[in-house]
């Protein structure tokens, strides 16, 4: 559809001038790109696998893990980008 083609439409179904709907300001929506997740860094618990999100940057060498009640050292290559809010979440044991 065209702005024309909207503004025609807009008119025939308010009965309003075509100087009255413009001034009114209708338009074309743009297309809406699907929502972008901000990615985040996310660290595998060593103890039941649970994804743990680790701060930007990492300010300690260490992670607490909630499920496990327990504290393990980590190293700056286990850290990964999240896949998003589609993956699917490790099951705790």
């Amino acid at each position: 559809m065209t702005q024309s083609e909207l503004e025609r439409a807009v008119c025939r179904a308010t009965g309003e001038s075509r100087q009255t709907i413009r001034r009114y300001g209708f338009g074309l929506l743009e297309d809406q790109a699907e929502s972008v997740v901000d990615p985040s860094l996310i660290l595998d618990c060593p103890g039941c696998g649970a994804p743990l999100g680790a701060a930007n940057p990492p300010t300690t060498h260490f992670i607490e893990c909630p499920r496990c009640d327990a504290v393990y050292p980590f190293t700056v290559d286990e850290i990964y980008v999240s896949e998003g809010s589609g993956a699917l979440l490790p099951a705790c044991a």
